[in-house]
């Protein structure tokens, strides 16, 4: 019995397809789901869309750069008005430990001393450091440390509101030094029959023991004194001699 005929059948585009000489069918495929789509920031960073990206690391460097330059500016502001002034760094001033030279420009030939003037230690023209200042009448009344090499007045003139500098020599000769002759009278210095300063290596000196004032007794060791009275440009009275 005869089959029937579809009506389509004759018609090529309603044949089923079939595979030509030499191939074969393949397998028709199916849409797959969509997965997970990655930030655009990820697929930047790997590389994908094709191209390097460096317009990050030029940025970053810029903007260090930029710091860079801002810090160093701020510093030098903050150093030019907060910073040490140098002035005040070359600045010679009255003080223990300070520097001091004879002044060119004094003009006071009664000057009860040698005038000087403060100078920095660095200065080709300081001559001695200063060791102490004291209020005194006269340089002979102040009481100075030992090693002192000479006595000054601040303005080169005696008493008023002035002040006794008590200096030593930046060079190697330090007459202050006991027993040298120079500098105050003090204790191991040696004195002739006047009383009067010398050098303890001179003939016909003796070695100063003590110096009192009023009377008061000499040390242990005082063979003989020798009184001079009160005299207002000196500290003692009496000089205590030793053997």
């Amino acid at each position: 019995m005869p089959y029937p005929v579809s009506p389509d059948a004759g018609v090529p585009e309603h044949q089923p397809a079939r595979p030509g000489s030499g191939q074969f069918a393949t397998r028709s495929q199916s849409p797959q789901p969509p997965g997970p789509q990655r930030p655009a920031a990820d697929r930047a960073r790997s590389g994908e869309g094709g191209g390097r990206r460096t317009g990050g690391r030029r940025d970053w460097i810029w903007s260090l750069v930029a710091f860079l330059v801002a810090a160093g500016v701020i510093g030098a502001v903050g150093v030019h008005f907060f910073g040490p002034d140098a002035t005040e760094e070359t600045t010679a001033v009255w003080a223990v430990d300070a520097c001091a030279g004879p002044d060119p420009t004094a003009k006071d030939a009664g000057a009860a001393t040698d005038t000087y003037r403060p100078l920095t230690c660095d200065d080709a023209e300081a001559t001695v450091t200063v060791l102490d200042i004291q209020d005194a009448v006269s340089v002979g009344q102040a009481h100075c440390p030992t090693g002192t090499d000479l006595v000054f007045q601040k303005d080169g003139k005696a008493g008023g509101v002035t002040q006794a500098v008590c200096a030593r020599n930046l060079s190697d000769d330090h007459p202050g030094d006991p027993g040298m002759g120079g500098g105050q009278l003090v204790i191991g210095d040696c004195v002739n029959e006047d009383g009067q300063e010398a050098k303890c290596s001179a003939e016909d000196t003796r070695k100063v023991a003590g110096l009192t004032i009023g009377g008061s007794k000499c040390p242990d060791g005082t063979s003989d004194r020798l009184e001079l009275g009160f005299d207002a440009q000196r500290s003692y009275e009496t000089i205590c001699l030793g053997e």
